[in-house]
């Protein structure tokens, strides 16, 4: 038996002696030159940049390294120093670790096809799919690509297989040439049949590049030759444009429809009578929600609003047939950024406010300063207070104060709220109230009622809720502290104050069974402050272990 184990100790220890030799007998030629290859694995806690692990080039040209002793298997992928540059398939698509096993090979030989960050010089084929066509397709036509691959003549060798089972048309081009940019039209035999835009005229051919998917998905408007269908459509209207906008400038839509691609020329907005940029969007039933952005054809010229800034994406209701009337403020390359002015005006503070107290703005446009007089808000003859913040933030977040975070706005309840926000919109006065100061109780309170408006629905009929808090050294099953039912069947209970701040959670009778949020965590315990409300109303979301 001792025999035996200590042979098997030899072979371990023989095999953990093992070193193999890496090999990269290719890299991709468009590699920078003097580029470093780097081995990242799990002999080195994916490091994609140790300098322990870098490859060698040898005068054969190959980059070899010596790998770390061990025996079993190691896994590695090249990089050239971080992983935004790390080894991909031909096509540019992530890999699966590569893999040594000691047991098998002393030397491995590999090929780098491609890295992520470079473009793919060995993808051989792409597939196109057509997912919609126009209604009025003449059923029994096919559907065949015409492109510079083949002469744009679309022959029946170009085909495209109808997937019946999904409703749509396939092919896979593959690659012919060095040059990796394709350009092609969808027709039905003809170039007099191709495809056409929403007003049934025709389109520039479509552009795609290998490597850059392996799948391409479009959709077909409508035919050259059949021209618009009577399909219900969206029309926008761009009533105005910046003056900066070049001279017959092309301007394009983009959203979801486009994969977010900015030049689609599908998408392409034409003039109408009146000269103005119009495009009709043709309805789409199954998908009448979605959403848009403007720009003249990449996102370094995409619409702004009037301070220079991006816009967030449109909303389009396409549920029903409509004019939308847009009017573009700036382009992104030719508006220059500046910041906007608000007006803040408190219409309302609560009656406790001291007669000559101070009122500041504190937010992310003066560091949270809680008294800075540069912030401090005007007292008008009408009792309101003002402040005029000029080149502040776009998004502000901000609350109101005396003076100190001790003495902040608070809620109904006397709880500190949310910081407020504000995205600017166009609008240069906002109206706020303040409802209570975190350090003044609005009234005297002797007792307060905590009601549940809804407790989770898997709440057993008979069970008792408990409240458990500071007021009970967190008993969870304190018989002080069950909660009543009202004639509603509502949950409720009295708490007599016992000082000016409780905290306090619900349970089922332990802590095995107390409340949840609606992400069935464990909540944050809850607070109250004597002197703002009778009657506090919560709901519980769910209860541990139930």
């Amino acid at each position: 038996m001792l025999v035996a184990i200590a042979a098997l100790v030899l072979l371990i220890a023989a095999g953990s002696c093992k070193r193999a030799v890496l090999q990269v007998t290719a890299v991709p030629g468009n590699t920078p030159r003097g580029s470093t290859l780097y081995v990242a694995g799990n002999f080195n806690q994916w490091d994609p940049g140790d300098v322990r692990a870098i490859l060698e080039m040898a005068p054969d040209s190959n980059y070899y390294i010596r790998l770390p002793r061990g025996f079993g298997e190691l896994q590695f992928k090249i990089t050239r120093g971080d992983w935004s540059t790390v080894e991909t398939d031909a096509c540019g698509y992530d890999i699966n670790n590569r893999i040594l096993n000691y047991r098998e090979s002393d030397t491995l030989r590999i090929e780098i096809q491609s890295f992520k960050d470079l473009e793919p010089l060995n993808c051989n084929e792409m597939t196109i799919v057509v997912k919609d066509i126009p209604e009025d397709t003449p059923p029994n036509d096919s559907l065949t690509l015409a492109g510079n691959f083949n002469e744009w003549n679309p022959d029946q060798s170009w085909v495209m297989r109808r997937d019946s089972a999904r409703n749509r048309y396939l092919i896979t081009l593959p690659r012919k040439s060095a040059d990796p940019n394709i350009e092609f039209k969808v027709t039905r035999g003809s170039l007099l049949t191709a495809e056409a835009d929403a007003f049934g005229r025709e389109i520039e051919p479509r552009q795609v590049r290998f490597g850059s998917a392996d799948t391409v998905f479009i959709s077909v408007k409508n035919w050259e030759d059949i021209g618009n269908s009577q399909q219900e459509k969206v029309t926008i209207i761009l009533d105005k444009i910046p003056v900066s906008t070049p001279p017959d400038e092309n301007i394009y839509l983009a959203g979801p429809f486009t994969g977010w691609y900015p030049k689609n020329p599908q998408y392409r907005f034409a003039r109408n009578k009146e000269g103005k940029y119009q495009f009709d969007f043709l309805v789409n039933k199954e998908t009448p929600q979605s959403e848009f952005k403007i720009s003249r054809g990449d996102w370094s010229t995409e619409e702004t609003d009037i301070f220079g800034y991006k816009k967030n994406n449109t909303p389009l209701d396409l549920s029903r047939p409509d004019t939308i009337r847009l009017n573009i403020e700036g382009w992104l390359d030719k508006t220059q950024v500046r910041q906007p002015s608000y007006t803040i005006v408190i219409e309302q503070v609560p009656e406790t406010t001291p007669a000559h107290a101070d009122l500041f703005l504190a937010g992310n446009t003066n560091g949270w300063d809680a008294s800075s007089n540069r912030y401090r808000f005007i007292k008008g003859d009408a009792g309101h207070y003002s402040l005029t913040l000029k080149e502040a933030p776009r998004e502000l977040e901000y609350k109101i104060t005396r003076g100190s975070w001790k003495n902040e706005e608070a809620d109904a309840v006397g709880q500190k709220i949310e910081n407020r926000r504000l995205l600017y919109s166009g609008q240069d006065t906002v109206k706020i109230s303040v409802e209570n100061w975190l350090d003044i109780p609005p009234k005297k309170q002797s007792q307060v009622v905590i009601m549940l408006d809804k407790v989770p629905a898997n709440t057993p009929p008979d069970s008792r809720i408990y409240i458990a808090g500071t007021f009970n050294n967190w008993n969870p099953k304190d018989p002080n502290y069950i909660l009543n039912k009202n004639l509603a069947g509502e949950y409720y209970i009295t708490l007599p104050q016992t000082s000016d701040a409780i905290e306090f959670k619900f349970t089922l009778g332990g802590w095995q069974h107390e409340e949840l949020n609606a992400q069935r965590y464990p909540i944050e315990n809850r607070s109250y402050r004597f002197g703002y409300a009778d009657t506090v109303r919560l709901k519980v979301e769910g209860w541990r272990g139930m």
